[in-house]
């Protein structure tokens, strides 16, 4: 299936990438070919959007946003996990470190699009109608048709995306299995240890370690 798009607007990641991003997890429900035409005089001095594109339709997991330090990536901000004692005997009541910039789809949705819709309007208004909030949870992500075409992405596949700035436009996409941890800045498939490590204390301190992050992930390097 293929679609397509007039647009008259600035068609450039500086006009519609604005933001850190997110990371969204969930599962491919379908994907078609999209393209874009311009029409109107574009900014030359501003990087321009990719013109075709695969658009993958998602169930909606979570979404967490994105977070840099000095222009690197950094794992997403987390509570610490606590052991608090319980009673005289040497027991413990814990409470697991916990995510805090997940956000959920409604929230998603109003900073892609400024509504509650998870395209901004004018880019392909026909597909609103299978999308979240008519089709719960349903969302849709523009991926660079020249860069990510040759990725085995297909329906029932649990996915990770990140997207370039607060856009539908993904930079990355990292296929998961039930068998597979990953974290969340660079990506690296570590397992059960990822886990482990978040609720591990250290030596001392009663603080708990943080695992190694190291990037292996499907990147647009353009982007970067």
């Amino acid at each position: 299936m293929s679609t397509s798009t007039t647009i008259s607007t600035q068609w450039t990641k500086e006009s519609l990438c604005k933001g850190d991003g997110f990371i969204i997890e969930g599962i491919i429900k379908s994907d078609k070919f999209h393209s874009v035409f311009l029409n109107g005089k574009q900014d030359l001095s501003a990087t321009p959007l990719a013109t075709r594109f695969i658009c993958y339709t998602i169930e909606f997991d979570n979404a967490i946003k994105r977070n840099f330090k000095d222009g690197v990536e950094v794992p997403p901000k987390m509570t610490m996990a606590t052991a608090t004692a319980k009673g005289y005997l040497n027991n413990f009541d814990r409470v697991q470190a916990n995510i805090v910039d997940k956000v959920d789809i409604n929230a998603y949705c109003k900073a892609i699009s400024g509504a509650d819709i998870p395209i901004p309007r004018g880019f392909h208004d026909d597909a609103l109608v299978n999308l979240h909030p008519r089709s719960q949870n349903s969302i849709e992500l523009w991926a660079d048709a020249e860069k990510f075409s040759h990725k085995d992405y297909k329906k029932g596949d649990g996915v990770r995306f990140k997207t370039i700035g607060n856009s539908i436009f993904v930079e990355s996409i990292v296929k998961m299995d039930s068998n597979q941890i990953s974290n969340f800045a660079g990506d690296a498939q570590l397992g059960q240890a990822w886990t482990s490590n978040i609720i591990k204390k250290t030596d001392g301190g009663g603080k708990f370690s943080t695992p190694n992050f190291n990037d292996q992930e499907t990147n647009d390097d353009e982007w970067d």
